[in-house]
C-alpha cells in the first residue's frame, strides 16, 4: 500500500494505536459473556473503524485504498483466530460459529470504516475548514 510510504510518524502511530484498540475491541466482543457487553465492545471497535476511514479521507487516501487498508488487517486477524481455536482444541462447529460471528463483525466494522470515509469527504467538500479533533490529534490538517 503506498499511501503509507506518505504518513508521518505521527499519523503512522495514529494508525497502530487505533488498529489496536480496533483490535482488542473486537476481541472482546467475540469472547463477551453477554450481549450487552459485546455489542458495547462492536460499538467501540466501529467507532475506532470509522476514525479510521475519517483520517484515511482527510489524507486524501481513496475509498478504495481505504479499505484495501482494512482488508490487510482483516485476513490475519481471522486466521489468528482459526489458529487460536485449533490451540484451544475447539471442534469445527464451535470454530465455525466463532469465525463467522468474527466475519458478521468484520463487516460491520468495514462499513464503519466507508461510512466514516465518506462522511469526512462529504464534510471537506462542504466546509473545507472542518477539522476534526481526531485528525487534529493525529497531526492532518482539514
Amino acid at each position: 500500500m503506498p499511501w503509507l510510504n506518505n504518513l508521518s510518524d505521527k499519523q503512522r502511530e495514529w494508525f497502530r494505536i487505533h488498529g489496536r484498540q480496533l483490535g482488542e475491541s473486537l476481541v472482546m466482543h467475540l469472547d463477551a459473556r453477554d450481549s450487552e457487553n459485546g455489542q458495547d465492545s462492536l460499538r467501540h471497535a466501529a467507532q475506532e473503524a470509522a476514525g479510521y476511514g475519517r483520517l484515511a479521507a482527510g489524507l486524501g487516501v481513496s475509498l478504495s485504498q481505504t479499505v484495501e487498508g482494512f482488508l490487510q488487517f482483516r485476513r490475519p486477524f481471522l486466521h489468528q483466530l482459526g489458529l487460536f481455536a485449533d490451540r484451544r482444541g475447539m471442534d469445527s462447529a464451535a470454530t465455525t460459529e466463532l469465525v463467522e460471528s468474527a466475519d458478521r463483525a468484520m463487516d460491520r466494522l468495514l462499513m464503519a470504516v466507508m461510512s466514516g470515509h465518506g462522511l469526512r469527504r462529504a464534510a471537506s467538500r462542504s466546509r473545507p475548514e472542518i477539522d476534526s479533533e481526531d485528525d487534529a490529534d493525529s497531526g492532518v490538517e482539514g
